[in-house]
């Protein structure tokens, strides 16, 4: 019976002390209610497992190399690169010109350098310390078309600045060429010459080696007559890696001086000399100049013709042969579109 009433008494404290928690949490809920926040009311977070321990990766190969289109990068853009033989097509005045060459031309007498001496030294000479450079003249086959190469030869081997390049002066003796009908060339108003640059070697820039293309080149037209120079009458420059797709080993232009417009730079049959002078300044690179014609106008625009047999035939030169650099890749752009120098 004792045990009976023990028991009994046991479950009752039992019950009152549970009876006395749930006042206190209710209590509890009561004052949160009261009170208000800006925070958002959020559940407590459910208890989680530990993570399963994970056995470590499996050791991967390195990925295989990618070629550029294959990971994105922009692809050299060569589509408008047009190889030495497609020369002919870009001439301009060929068909209507005053002078073409033959392969067997002889300009000896008719094309020469127009040099200053320096201590009567000329370029070339042992000692010599201008800035002119020494010129041979032949014709060459170029694209199936016969052109004056104006082939600088390098003399200055000790010129680390400009890779012993020098200003090539040419002059053209004007009173030779309408020796027979002299009184043609008072009616000269225009002086134009078409040229062809081809780079040989790779353009040289100040911070690098860029593609085998001319990088630039370019100079001056004027006259000479009577032995007084009348300045730079039309200016000149061309170049074939300027992007978008034109990367070209040759680039091709026409010069233009309009001697009429001077009275002093007037040829004048009555002078002891008549010459056009041609220019091309100091680049650092590898670049030959040909010319493939020139073209005499009046103040009208037409053509002033040549007397026949004006330039002699029965010269041979040896010929070189032309080769094509090759077009994949001889020149690369960054992502900005400027040339990637090879250092």
């Amino acid at each position: 019976m004792k045990k009976i009433l023990a028991m009994t008494l046991a479950l009752t404290m039992s019950a009152l002390m549970f009876a006395s928690c749930g006042d206190t949490a209710d209590s509890k809920e009561s004052k949160a209610e009261e009170t208000t926040t800006t925070a958002a009311e959020t559940e407590a977070p459910e208890e989680t497992e530990a993570p399963e321990e994970t056995e470590a990766p499996e050791e991967t190969e390195a990925p295989e190399e990618t070629t550029p289109a294959e990971d994105g990068a922009a692809a050299v853009d060569n589509s408008n690169w047009k190889p030495l033989d497609k020369i002919a097509d870009a001439l301009e005045d060929y068909d209507n010109a005053t002078v073409t060459f033959q392969p067997d031309s002889d300009v000896s007498n008719i094309i020469t350098m127009f040099n200053e001496p320096v201590s009567d030294l000329l370029p070339g000479d042992e000692g010599y310390d201008g800035d002119e450079a020494k010129v041979n003249f032949s014709v060459q086959e170029v694209a199936g078309v016969p052109m004056l190469k104006c082939d600088e030869e390098v003399y200055d081997t000790a010129d680390e600045e400009n890779n012993g390049h020098k200003t090539l002066k040419l002059r053209v003796d004007m009173n030779k060429l309408f020796e027979a009908q002299p009184e043609l060339m008072d009616s000269i108003f225009n002086v134009k010459v078409e040229m062809v640059a081809i780079a040989r070697e790779q353009a040289v820039y100040d911070d690098g080696l860029g593609p085998v293309t001319v990088g630039w080149y370019g100079g001056a037209v004027g006259s000479n007559n009577n032995g007084a120079w009348n300045g730079n009458l039309g200016t000149y420059d061309m170049a074939s890696d300027q992007g978008e797709g034109w990367c070209n080993q040759w680039s091709h232009c026409v010069a233009s001086a309009r001697v009429g417009l001077k009275d002093k730079a007037k040829f004048n049959h009555e002078y002891e000399t008549n010459y056009t002078t041609i220019m091309a300044w100091i680049v650092k690179s590898d670049i030959d100049l040909y010319i493939a014609d020139i073209v005499f106008e009046d103040d009208a625009g037409n053509v002033i013709q040549l007397p026949e047999g004006a330039i002699p035939g029965g010269a041979t030169y040896e010929q070189e042969e032309n080769v094509d650099a090759d077009s994949d890749g001889i020149i690369e752009y960054s992502e900005d579109g400027t040339v990637i120098l090879e250092q």
